[in-house]
């Protein structure tokens, strides 16, 4: 029976390293508190940047295995949060070797003791304690604050601290910038519950916060931690949930819209285009008829920049983040009609052409959906391609959805071609479906030879139980008779028990370790799984005479 202890390093084996870090953090800074067991169910606290504690719940199974988790913190980007992986570290640190019930222990209630306390008293223990830790003064002055400036003056102030004690020698490692990021995660849930107020402007001034230092220490940081990459896009999506809240609600717009496009010129971005694009883009829900001319200005000036850097390229419109950019605050500003114009006008984006098919596949308009994708494939001849395109899928949907069977059937078939199993399998039953199976088959299976690998042509030969083709098949490739062995020993025994001897004396002239010496061993096995035990007993013995100065193969062999 596995202990809790095994059973939750085998889980926290799994998790995301960068989760995994933050959790060691929140564990190791003493965070979790409250541990209760209840049986297998185990429920703890874990205080973070909210007012009221994070509750995470953990169950485990019989054996010691983490069975489920949760946590009601407004983590969305992965299955584990960190406060999660903070309380099973501390759980792991007082589980009991072997599962077993384990009664509730009883919680200290102390709101009578602050409920009774003076003003004074309690003022100087929140004022002691706001010396001891950053992070409740933040908090506090988060709570108590008569406005934002205190607030953001509270966030920067811990983040500044954060940054100069994971600092050495001028230096931020991984490691550093992964506690600093704990940090700015935290900030981000905090405007994150100001944005849930309808306290945009103070959400936002956070969150930009928040995002321009995560993108100076990724620049300083030569982009080696992943934990600031995320935090970065964990920013960005806080501006977009800004953006959307505040069009939702009908608030002034225009200092947010002020701020945001401010941000965007500010140098840290130089080299991270990516990223400021992406902050215009989450910010274009605010555009409107009144402001999209300062939208565009902005573009036209990073357009500027780029063409003095590149000049080999267009003026204006850079690149498709440009244009996917300047569409998305004219759907904000102008509406569809408009949106869609310039969809048509720039249809070399492939976003673009993509919703425009969908849209005319919404509209039952197929006719044109399959030209607008069959413009696309054309491109394709060019590609060197190993698997079917976007484009492919997309021509097969219109055709299903458009009522066009003769012409599902043909692209089913091109996509099994191209390399999709499952389309093996649709074109058979389409086809069967029309009684045309039969006839259709035999050149069916003559072109997959032709355009596939040979191991994805075996695959269907043993599908469709051809084992005559599939022995031929074999005999070109002998190692696939170990893969094929089990259904090919009824026809050709003898054969396959001669060709796997073959390969296994090719083998043991090439290994040199005992890894490989393994594998052989296993290749004897399969041998002898597939009926020839006397076969293999004396490849055995063969390779024992051959051999003699090999102990490592000697041992393995005798392990078989």
């Amino acid at each position: 029976m596995m202990s809790f202890r095994r059973g939750i390093q085998q889980f926290l084996d799994d998790m995301d390293t960068v989760i995994l870090s933050r959790g060691e953090d929140y564990y190791h800074s003493g965070q979790v508190e409250n541990i209760i067991w209840e049986e297998n169910h185990v429920t703890a606290e874990v205080s973070g940047s909210e007012e009221a504690p994070y509750l995470v719940e953990i169950d485990f199974s019989e054996d010691g295995e983490v069975e489920d988790w949760s946590c009601d913190c407004p983590y969305e980007w992965g299955p584990v949060c960190k406060h999660t992986a903070a309380v099973l570290l501390a759980i792991q640190a007082e589980a009991p070797e072997e599962p077993k019930k384990i009664s509730r222990a009883a919680k200290i209630d102390i709101r009578p003791l602050l409920e009774r306390a003076e003003k004074p008293q309690l003022a100087a223990l929140i004022l002691e304690h706001c010396q001891e830790d950053l992070r409740f003064q933040s908090r506090v002055l988060a709570e108590l604050g008569d406005g934002g400036e205190q607030e953001l003056a509270a966030v920067k102030a811990l983040v500044k601290a954060s940054i100069r004690s994971n600092t050495y020698r001028g230096y931020i490692d991984m490691k550093g910038c992964d506690n600093i990021c704990v940090d700015l995660d935290d900030a981000l849930d905090q405007a994150r519950r100001r944005a849930k107020g309808k306290q945009y402007e103070r959400a936002l001034d956070i969150t930009l916060f928040v995002l321009l230092t995560a993108i100076k220490l990724a620049e300083e940081a030569d982009g080696s931690s992943g934990s600031l990459s995320y935090t970065v896009d964990a920013a960005l999506e806080t501006v977009g949930l800004i953006a959307s809240g505040l069009t939702a609600g009908g608030g002034k717009r225009k200092a947010v819209v002020g701020k945001i496009l401010k941000t965007t010129e500010d140098p840290v971005f130089d080299g991270w285009d990516y990223w400021r694009y992406d902050l215009v883009q989450r910010a274009a829900a605010l555009a409107d008829r009144e402001n999209e001319g300062e939208f565009y200005r902005l573009l036209d000036r990073l357009s500027d920049q780029q063409w003095e850097k590149f000049q080999d390229t267009p003026r204006y419109g850079y690149g498709e983040q440009d244009k996917i950019t300047r569409y998305a605050i004219l759907c904000s500003a102008q509406g569809p009609e408009a949106a869609r114009a310039y969809l048509e006008k720039n249809l070399e984006v492939d976003e673009f052409r993509l919703i425009l098919i969908r849209d005319e596949m919404e509209k039952r308009d197929y006719a044109h959906a399959e030209r607008l994708c069959r413009e696309r494939l054309e491109r394709e001849q060019t590609e060197q391609r190993y698997r079917p395109s976007q484009w492919q899928y997309l021509l097969y949907e219109i055709y299903r959805d458009g009522g066009q069977r003769e012409e599902q059937i043909c692209q089913a078939r091109r996509l099994a071609l191209l390399g999709d199993r499952d389309f093996y399998q649709t074109t058979k039953e389409l086809l069967t479906e029309d009684g045309r199976w039969p006839e259709i088959y035999p050149g069916f299976l003559a072109e997959l030879k032709a355009a596939r690998p040979a191991h994805e042509y075996m695959e269907i030969l043993e599908l469709e139980g051809e084992v005559p083709l599939l022995m031929e098949q074999v005999r070109l490739n002998p190692k696939s008779v170990f893969r094929y062995g089990d259904v090919l020993t009824a026809q050709y025994q003898k054969e396959v028990y001669s060709l796997c001897a073959a390969v296994i004396r090719k083998d043991s002239k090439q290994a040199g370790n005992r890894g490989e010496y393994r594998a052989l061993c296993g290749l004897i096995k399969s041998l002898a799984g597939f009926g020839g035990q006397a076969e293999a007993k004396a490849i055995i013995a063969e390779l024992r005479q051959r051999y003699p100065r090999r102990p490592a193969l000697l041992d393995e062999l005798g392990r078989v």
